[in-house]
């Protein structure tokens, strides 16, 4: 499945009209933090975004993700170990979206991408 233009383009124009929220709301590779690792993800007509992966089992009820007040991003933070994790994003349980921006990408095996996220052992 790949990943409507439209997204992609309403994540970067979240990210250009909003200098001072850029950083928290706009789109990002997941990032590592002392919580854990942060991903972001900007699909403004969601009623609800899970985040699944393999640190998961491509659970669709695990890791639900919190919307920021009227920016239209998603966020989650998770404690993830050192390597390398896949991930994609759930939309209203059942559209799966390709991250519009990852560390690298591999073949889901269905016609999408999966997202990488690396977890270095310093990060955790």
């Amino acid at each position: 499945m790949r990943v409507p233009l439209s997204i992609v383009l309403m994540a970067a124009a979240v990210a250009a009209t909003s200098p001072s929220c850029a950083t928290t709301t706009g789109p990002t590779t997941p990032v590592a933090t002392p919580a854990g690792v942060r991903f972001v993800f900007v699909h403004a007509e969601a009623r609800s975004v899970t985040l699944v992966g393999s640190f998961n089992q491509w659970s669709t009820s695990s890791h639900p993700m919190s919307r920021a007040q009227s920016s239209g991003a998603w966020t989650a933070v998770v404690a993830l170990p050192p390597g390398e994790h896949l991930f994609m994003y759930v939309v209203d349980g059942a559209q799966w979206i390709s991250p519009p921006l990852a560390e690298d990408y591999v073949d889901d095996g269905f016609g999408a991408k999966n997202g990488v996220v690396v977890v270095r052992p310093n990060e955790r």
